[in-house]
Protein backbone atom coordinates (compact mmCIF):
# COMPACT_ATOMS: atom_id res chain seq x y z
CA UNK A 1 0.00 0.00 0.00
CA UNK A 2 1.56 3.50 -0.88
CA UNK A 3 1.90 5.73 1.86
CA UNK A 4 1.08 9.34 1.09
CA UNK A 5 3.91 11.70 1.52
CA UNK A 6 1.67 13.45 3.95
CA UNK A 7 1.10 11.27 5.95
CA UNK A 8 5.12 9.75 6.29
CA UNK A 9 5.72 11.44 9.08
CA UNK A 10 3.05 9.92 10.89
CA UNK A 11 4.27 6.42 10.83
CA UNK A 12 6.06 4.57 13.53
CA UNK A 13 7.43 1.26 13.00
CA UNK A 14 6.11 -2.21 14.71
CA UNK A 15 8.18 -2.62 17.54
CA UNK A 16 8.22 -4.85 20.83
CA UNK A 17 8.47 -3.52 24.13
CA UNK A 18 5.90 -3.63 27.05
CA UNK A 19 2.46 -4.18 26.02
CA UNK A 20 0.09 -1.63 27.85
CA UNK A 21 -3.69 -2.32 27.37
CA UNK A 22 -6.66 0.22 26.42
CA UNK A 23 -7.22 0.43 30.07
CA UNK A 24 -3.99 1.81 31.34
CA UNK A 25 -4.11 4.03 28.18
CA UNK A 26 -7.23 6.21 29.51
CA UNK A 27 -6.76 5.29 33.24
CA UNK A 28 -4.94 8.59 34.07
CA UNK A 29 -7.61 10.42 32.03
CA UNK A 30 -10.48 12.67 33.28
CA UNK A 31 -12.42 12.26 30.63
CA UNK A 32 -12.49 10.18 27.54
CA UNK A 33 -14.27 10.71 23.95
CA UNK A 34 -15.15 7.51 21.64
CA UNK A 35 -15.90 8.85 18.00
CA UNK A 36 -15.99 6.35 14.98
CA UNK A 37 -15.21 6.92 11.68
CA UNK A 38 -19.03 5.05 10.91
CA UNK A 39 -21.81 3.38 11.76
CA UNK A 40 -20.62 -0.21 13.57
CA UNK A 41 -17.11 0.76 13.95
CA UNK A 42 -16.84 -0.77 17.36
CA UNK A 43 -17.47 2.33 19.77
CA UNK A 44 -19.95 0.88 21.61
CA UNK A 45 -17.90 -2.32 22.31
CA UNK A 46 -15.16 -0.24 23.35
CA UNK A 47 -17.30 2.05 25.53
CA UNK A 48 -18.80 -1.17 27.16
CA UNK A 49 -15.24 -2.91 27.86
CA UNK A 50 -13.90 0.24 29.60
CA UNK A 51 -17.09 0.84 31.45
CA UNK A 52 -16.35 -2.89 32.99
CA UNK A 53 -12.63 -1.95 33.37
CA UNK A 54 -13.44 1.19 35.25
CA UNK A 55 -15.65 -0.70 37.68
CA UNK A 56 -13.72 -3.61 38.38
CA UNK A 57 -10.63 -1.11 39.02
CA UNK A 58 -13.69 1.18 41.45
CA UNK A 59 -13.33 3.90 39.41
CA UNK A 60 -16.40 6.17 39.47
CA UNK A 61 -17.62 6.29 36.06
CA UNK A 62 -20.42 9.19 34.22
CA UNK A 63 -21.59 8.89 30.86
CA UNK A 64 -23.10 10.97 28.32
CA UNK A 65 -23.32 11.07 24.53
CA UNK A 66 -23.92 13.00 21.42
CA UNK A 67 -26.86 11.55 19.84
CA UNK A 68 -28.54 9.20 20.50
CA UNK A 69 -26.44 5.42 21.72
CA UNK A 70 -27.09 2.50 23.42
CA UNK A 71 -30.57 1.31 21.38
CA UNK A 72 -30.57 -2.63 20.20
CA UNK A 73 -30.72 -1.79 16.15
CA UNK A 74 -29.36 1.16 14.92
CA UNK A 75 -31.66 3.80 13.43
CA UNK A 76 -29.63 4.61 10.54
CA UNK A 77 -28.23 1.04 9.12
CA UNK A 78 -31.00 -1.16 10.87
CA UNK A 79 -28.51 -3.26 12.21
CA UNK A 80 -28.68 -5.36 15.34
CA UNK A 81 -26.08 -3.23 17.85
CA UNK A 82 -24.42 -3.50 21.79
CA UNK A 83 -26.38 -1.84 24.01
CA UNK A 84 -24.75 0.57 27.12
CA UNK A 85 -24.39 -1.74 30.20
CA UNK A 86 -23.81 0.68 33.06
CA UNK A 87 -22.86 -0.82 36.86
CA UNK A 88 -24.56 0.60 39.61
CA UNK A 89 -23.08 4.26 40.82
CA UNK A 90 -23.12 4.97 37.41
CA UNK A 91 -24.18 8.69 36.70
CA UNK A 92 -25.80 8.89 33.16
CA UNK A 93 -26.80 12.26 31.40
CA UNK A 94 -29.67 11.29 28.90
CA UNK A 95 -32.85 12.87 27.71
CA UNK A 96 -35.81 12.44 29.42
CA UNK A 97 -38.03 10.55 26.81
CA UNK A 98 -35.35 7.69 27.21
CA UNK A 99 -35.99 6.98 30.75
CA UNK A 100 -38.50 4.58 30.83
CA UNK A 101 -35.82 2.36 28.18
CA UNK A 102 -33.20 2.44 31.08
CA UNK A 103 -32.52 -0.83 32.29
CA UNK A 104 -31.87 0.30 36.00
CA UNK A 105 -33.20 1.70 39.03
CA UNK A 106 -32.64 4.97 38.79
CA UNK A 107 -32.42 8.05 40.98
CA UNK A 108 -32.62 11.44 39.70
CA UNK A 109 -29.85 13.79 40.68
CA UNK A 110 -30.20 16.82 38.46
CA UNK A 111 -32.36 18.35 35.31
CA UNK A 112 -29.89 20.61 33.31
CA UNK A 113 -32.28 22.70 31.54
CA UNK A 114 -30.43 21.34 28.55
CA UNK A 115 -32.94 20.50 25.94
CA UNK A 116 -32.88 18.25 23.21
CA UNK A 117 -35.46 16.23 20.42
CA UNK A 118 -36.44 13.65 23.24
CA UNK A 119 -36.88 16.04 26.02
CA UNK A 120 -34.25 17.96 28.62
CA UNK A 121 -31.63 16.08 29.34
CA UNK A 122 -31.48 14.59 32.99
CA UNK A 123 -28.91 13.30 34.94
CA UNK A 124 -29.38 10.09 37.28
CA UNK A 125 -27.45 7.77 39.36
CA UNK A 126 -27.98 4.24 38.73
CA UNK A 127 -29.24 2.36 41.28
CA UNK A 128 -28.33 -1.33 39.67
CA UNK A 129 -26.91 -2.75 36.75
CA UNK A 130 -28.18 -2.58 33.20
CA UNK A 131 -28.57 -1.44 29.90
CA UNK A 132 -29.18 2.21 29.74
CA UNK A 133 -29.71 4.36 26.51
CA UNK A 134 -27.99 7.90 26.13
CA UNK A 135 -28.86 10.56 24.08
CA UNK A 136 -26.83 13.95 25.36
CA UNK A 137 -26.69 17.25 24.22
CA UNK A 138 -26.20 18.34 20.75
CA UNK A 139 -23.97 21.42 21.42
CA UNK A 140 -19.87 21.22 23.16
CA UNK A 141 -20.55 24.55 25.33
CA UNK A 142 -23.59 21.93 26.72
CA UNK A 143 -21.29 18.83 27.05
CA UNK A 144 -18.92 21.00 28.97
CA UNK A 145 -22.06 21.91 31.38
CA UNK A 146 -22.67 18.32 31.62
CA UNK A 147 -19.33 16.98 32.50
CA UNK A 148 -19.23 20.42 35.12
CA UNK A 149 -22.37 19.01 36.52
CA UNK A 150 -20.45 15.18 36.60
CA UNK A 151 -17.86 16.63 38.54
CA UNK A 152 -20.15 18.46 40.98
CA UNK A 153 -21.99 14.82 41.71
CA UNK A 154 -19.15 12.51 41.82
CA UNK A 155 -16.09 13.15 39.85
CA UNK A 156 -14.11 10.39 38.54
CA UNK A 157 -13.87 9.35 34.57
CA UNK A 158 -16.24 11.07 32.36
CA UNK A 159 -16.98 8.82 29.32
CA UNK A 160 -18.53 10.72 26.05
CA UNK A 161 -20.07 8.78 23.33
CA UNK A 162 -19.98 10.39 20.30
CA UNK A 163 -22.16 10.25 17.13
CA UNK A 164 -21.24 10.02 13.72
CA UNK A 165 -19.41 13.35 11.94
CA UNK A 166 -19.74 14.77 15.32
CA UNK A 167 -15.38 14.85 15.97
CA UNK A 168 -15.85 18.01 18.02
CA UNK A 169 -16.65 16.47 21.21
CA UNK A 170 -12.84 14.77 20.80
CA UNK A 171 -11.58 18.97 21.51
CA UNK A 172 -9.38 19.40 24.54
CA UNK A 173 -12.61 22.17 25.37
CA UNK A 174 -15.22 18.99 25.81
CA UNK A 175 -12.74 15.51 27.03
CA UNK A 176 -8.94 15.69 27.83
CA UNK A 177 -8.35 12.45 25.23
CA UNK A 178 -10.06 10.95 22.62
CA UNK A 179 -10.42 7.36 21.17
CA UNK A 180 -10.98 6.77 17.88
CA UNK A 181 -12.99 3.61 16.18
CA UNK A 182 -12.56 2.12 13.17
CA UNK A 183 -13.84 -1.15 10.71
CA UNK A 184 -14.83 -3.03 8.12
CA UNK A 185 -18.23 -1.63 8.12
CA UNK A 186 -16.68 1.85 6.54
CA UNK A 187 -15.73 0.36 3.43
CA UNK A 188 -15.22 -3.22 1.55
CA UNK A 189 -11.40 -2.41 0.43
CA UNK A 190 -9.30 -2.29 3.57
CA UNK A 191 -6.88 -0.27 2.13
CA UNK A 192 -9.62 2.69 1.96
CA UNK A 193 -10.07 1.88 5.74
CA UNK A 194 -6.50 2.03 6.56
CA UNK A 195 -5.49 5.21 4.88
CA UNK A 196 -8.63 7.35 5.94
CA UNK A 197 -8.38 6.33 9.58
CA UNK A 198 -5.20 7.18 9.04
CA UNK A 199 -5.92 10.97 7.48
CA UNK A 200 -8.39 11.17 10.54
CA UNK A 201 -5.92 10.31 13.11
CA UNK A 202 -4.00 13.20 11.04
CA UNK A 203 -6.61 15.92 11.19
CA UNK A 204 -6.82 14.69 15.27
CA UNK A 205 -3.64 15.52 15.80
CA UNK A 206 -2.39 18.66 13.85
CA UNK A 207 0.79 20.70 15.57
CA UNK A 208 -1.05 23.37 17.68
CA UNK A 209 -0.27 27.12 16.91
CA UNK A 210 0.52 30.03 18.91
CA UNK A 211 -2.38 32.84 17.83
CA UNK A 212 -3.14 35.69 19.98
CA UNK A 213 -6.75 36.52 18.31
CA UNK A 214 -9.44 37.34 20.95
CA UNK A 215 -12.65 35.37 21.18
CA UNK A 216 -14.02 38.96 21.09
CA UNK A 217 -12.02 40.08 18.05
CA UNK A 218 -13.36 36.84 16.35
CA UNK A 219 -17.34 37.57 17.52
CA UNK A 220 -16.84 41.31 16.04
CA UNK A 221 -16.00 40.10 12.98
CA UNK A 222 -17.53 37.90 9.87
CA UNK A 223 -14.74 37.11 8.14
CA UNK A 224 -13.92 33.92 7.06
CA UNK A 225 -10.51 34.02 6.66
CA UNK A 226 -8.13 36.37 9.26
CA UNK A 227 -4.36 37.02 8.51
CA UNK A 228 -1.93 36.92 11.16
CA UNK A 229 1.18 38.72 11.66
CA UNK A 230 4.22 36.97 12.68
CA UNK A 231 3.38 36.81 16.34
CA UNK A 232 -0.11 35.51 15.95
CA UNK A 233 -2.44 38.59 15.65
CA UNK A 234 -5.21 38.94 13.60
CA UNK A 235 -4.12 41.60 10.82
CA UNK A 236 -7.77 43.82 10.76
CA UNK A 237 -6.86 46.20 7.87
CA UNK A 238 -5.67 43.84 4.76
CA UNK A 239 -6.99 44.72 1.73
CA UNK A 240 -7.67 40.72 0.67
CA UNK A 241 -8.88 38.33 2.82
CA UNK A 242 -9.31 35.41 0.02
CA UNK A 243 -6.39 32.72 0.61
CA UNK A 244 -6.23 32.54 -3.31
CA UNK A 245 -6.13 36.61 -3.81
CA UNK A 246 -3.95 37.14 -0.96
CA UNK A 247 -1.50 34.37 -1.79
CA UNK A 248 -1.37 35.08 -5.39
CA UNK A 249 2.27 35.08 -6.59
CA UNK A 250 3.67 39.15 -6.18
CA UNK A 251 7.35 40.02 -7.02
CA UNK A 252 9.84 39.40 -5.13
CA UNK A 253 9.99 43.14 -3.84
CA UNK A 254 6.63 42.82 -2.38
CA UNK A 255 6.70 38.86 -1.52
CA UNK A 256 7.87 39.79 2.71
CA UNK A 257 4.66 41.58 2.91
CA UNK A 258 2.42 38.80 2.24
CA UNK A 259 0.65 37.25 5.71
CA UNK A 260 1.92 33.27 5.84
CA UNK A 261 -0.45 32.57 8.27
CA UNK A 262 -4.58 32.36 7.92
CA UNK A 263 -7.21 31.70 10.53
CA UNK A 264 -9.67 30.33 9.32
CA UNK A 265 -13.50 30.56 10.99
CA UNK A 266 -15.92 27.35 11.31
CA UNK A 267 -14.75 24.82 9.05
CA UNK A 268 -13.26 24.55 5.48
CA UNK A 269 -14.81 22.27 2.75
CA UNK A 270 -12.86 21.15 -0.62
CA UNK A 271 -15.54 23.82 -2.30
CA UNK A 272 -13.92 26.48 -0.23
CA UNK A 273 -10.38 25.95 -0.62
CA UNK A 274 -10.75 24.59 -4.71
CA UNK A 275 -10.18 27.88 -5.87
CA UNK A 276 -7.26 28.71 -3.61
CA UNK A 277 -5.98 24.92 -5.36
CA UNK A 278 -6.40 25.69 -8.84
CA UNK A 279 -4.76 29.57 -8.78
CA UNK A 280 -1.39 30.31 -9.01
CA UNK A 281 -0.85 31.17 -5.39
CA UNK A 282 2.01 30.09 -3.89
CA UNK A 283 1.82 27.83 -0.81
CA UNK A 284 5.29 27.09 0.16
CA UNK A 285 5.65 27.71 3.72
CA UNK A 286 1.93 28.86 4.26
CA UNK A 287 0.14 28.07 7.23
CA UNK A 288 -3.87 27.83 7.50
CA UNK A 289 -4.79 27.70 11.28
CA UNK A 290 -8.07 26.53 12.76
CA UNK A 291 -9.62 26.54 16.18
CA UNK A 292 -9.10 22.20 16.04
CA UNK A 293 -8.79 19.21 13.46
CA UNK A 294 -13.02 18.53 13.89
CA UNK A 295 -13.14 22.14 11.35
CA UNK A 296 -11.07 20.64 8.23
CA UNK A 297 -13.61 19.22 6.16
CA UNK A 298 -11.49 18.16 3.31
CA UNK A 299 -11.29 15.03 1.40
CA UNK A 300 -7.73 12.90 1.85
CA UNK A 301 -7.15 13.68 -1.90
CA UNK A 302 -7.82 17.90 -1.64
CA UNK A 303 -5.31 17.83 1.46
CA UNK A 304 -2.78 15.85 -0.80
CA UNK A 305 -2.70 18.20 -3.20
CA UNK A 306 -2.52 21.32 -0.75
CA UNK A 307 0.29 19.09 1.26
CA UNK A 308 1.98 19.07 -2.39
CA UNK A 309 1.60 22.51 -3.11
CA UNK A 310 3.21 23.56 0.13
CA UNK A 311 0.57 24.10 2.85
CA UNK A 312 0.49 23.14 6.04
CA UNK A 313 -2.66 22.87 8.71
CA UNK A 314 -1.86 24.04 12.13
CA UNK A 315 -5.02 24.43 15.56
CA UNK A 316 -5.87 26.19 18.76
CA UNK A 317 -6.19 23.68 20.78
CA UNK A 318 -4.25 20.07 20.27
CA UNK A 319 -6.46 17.11 20.53
CA UNK A 320 -5.06 14.12 22.44
CA UNK A 321 -5.32 10.84 20.67
CA UNK A 322 -5.00 7.96 22.66
CA UNK A 323 -5.24 5.20 20.70
CA UNK A 324 -7.38 3.49 17.40
CA UNK A 325 -9.90 0.46 17.88
CA UNK A 326 -10.34 -1.75 15.08
CA UNK A 327 -13.46 -3.95 14.77
CA UNK A 328 -12.47 -6.27 11.66
CA UNK A 329 -16.02 -7.33 11.62
CA UNK A 330 -18.68 -5.47 9.40
CA UNK A 331 -22.06 -5.13 10.04
CA UNK A 332 -23.27 -6.00 6.37
CA UNK A 333 -21.70 -9.65 6.51
CA UNK A 334 -18.44 -9.33 5.88
CA UNK A 335 -15.02 -9.23 7.40
CA UNK A 336 -11.34 -8.60 7.34
CA UNK A 337 -8.72 -10.76 8.17
CA UNK A 338 -8.15 -9.74 11.58
CA UNK A 339 -4.03 -10.29 11.95
CA UNK A 340 -3.52 -8.45 8.68
CA UNK A 341 -6.42 -5.42 9.33
CA UNK A 342 -3.85 -4.90 12.61
CA UNK A 343 -0.81 -4.88 11.17
CA UNK A 344 -1.84 -2.17 8.13
CA UNK A 345 -3.51 -0.45 10.44
CA UNK A 346 -0.43 -0.65 13.36
CA UNK A 347 1.70 0.61 10.59
CA UNK A 348 -0.20 3.91 9.08
CA UNK A 349 -1.12 5.63 12.34
CA UNK A 350 1.22 6.93 15.01
CA UNK A 351 -1.09 5.32 18.04
CA UNK A 352 -1.29 1.88 19.88
CA UNK A 353 -3.65 -0.01 17.91
CA UNK A 354 -6.32 -2.54 19.24
CA UNK A 355 -8.64 -5.12 17.86
CA UNK A 356 -11.59 -4.59 19.78
CA UNK A 357 -13.10 -8.47 19.46
CA UNK A 358 -10.22 -9.81 20.45
CA UNK A 359 -10.17 -7.57 23.78
CA UNK A 360 -13.38 -8.74 24.39
CA UNK A 361 -12.71 -11.93 24.04
CA UNK A 362 -9.56 -11.98 26.05
CA UNK A 363 -12.13 -10.36 29.10
CA UNK A 364 -14.88 -13.19 28.69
Amino acid sequence: MQIPVSLRPFLVPLTGGIIVTLYERIETQKSVSFIGMCKNAGKTTTLNQMIQKLHDHRRPVSLTSIGRDGESNDLVTNTVKPGIYVYRGTLVATAAKLLKFCDVTKEILDTTGIHTPMGEVVIFRALSDGFVQVAGPSLTTQMIEVSRRFEEQQGGMVLIDGALERKSISTRGVSDSTILCTGASYDKDISKVVMDTAYSCKLLTLPKASVQITQEELNCTEEKYIPLSEDGRGIWDAPQRKPQDLWAKKSVSTQEKVPKALYVQGGLTDAMIRPLLVSNADLSGKRMIFRDGSRILLTRDIYEKLYHKGLRFEVMDAIRLLAVTINPFSAYGFHFDADEFYERMSAAVDVPVYNVRKEKEEMA
